[in-house]
């Protein structure tokens, strides 16, 4: 059963140990994701003779590769900026935190599976890793702003005390960002549905996710504390 409280005969040090604990784990999976990404990157098998090398048809692969790879580390590094943001305003933290947090962590570990999908198995008629790219990225918006939510809606002793502004610009930009991708995945399936194993369409729909994401930061710029960062 959750614990709904933090325990009252633990010292204020040993909270924040464990929750700096908590902290220090969740980089460390982000850290690991964002290496365990790059290790699918190879270079071609180049052949002894290179005469009449076509390279722009040898290399097409690993560029391709390293393109999504450059994607992947955006989003992977934006997300964990996101998180450390939204966990300075944490106080203390519960059981019910903390599976929010692995659910989360969750969906940044498979990045690397995802992400392989793409680098190795996209291919015409073959639409699936898009789709499963795509669904890791909206999981953890979702998430995200689960977390956000639960810390200043549901649970909000377990914040910092003031900063309102702050808290709701988190809340907020978690939410947009959560409807982004959720949104740039539900399109994408559509698409998929509608027009069967056409590879091409499907990629042309990943471009809404980007879009959307830029629409999102527009509106949600204007909530956003003049004395923070970004």
């Amino acid at each position: 059963m959750a614990d709904k409280h933090p325990h009252p005969h633990e010292s204020e040090v040993e909270r924040e140990f464990e929750l700096e604990r908590m902290i220090l784990f969740s980089d460390a999976v982000f850290a690991i994701a964002i290496t365990l990404m790059v290790i699918d990157v190879k270079w071609p098998d180049i052949p002894g003779n290179l005469k009449g090398v076509d390279f722009d048809k040898l290399l097409h692969p690993t560029i391709i590769q390293f393109i999504i790879f450059v994607i992947s580390f955006a989003f992977v590094g934006r997300a964990w900026k996101v998180h450390l943001r939204l966990f300075r305003q944490l106080r203390t933290y519960d059981q019910r935190l903390l599976n929010f947090n692995l659910l989360f962590l969750f969906f940044i570990v498979i990045f690397p599976f995802t992400a392989s999908g793409m680098f190795a198995h996209t291919q015409a008629g073959f639409v699936y890793p898009f789709l499963f790219y795509m669904f890791n990225v909206s999981a953890v918006g979702i998430t995200d702003f689960l977390i956000a939510r639960y810390i200043f809606r549901i649970r909000p002793g377990l914040s910092v005390r003031g900063q309102e502004e702050e808290k709701k610009f988190i809340l907020i930009r978690a939410k947009f960002n959560a409807m982004a991708a959720t949104l740039a995945f539900i399109i994408m399936f559509l698409v998929a549905i509608s027009y069967p194993g056409n590879t091409d369409n499907v990629a042309y729909a990943f471009c809404a996710y980007p879009i959307l994401v830029f629409i999102s930061n527009r509106r949600v710029r204007k909530f956003k504390p003049k004395t923070t960062t970004s």
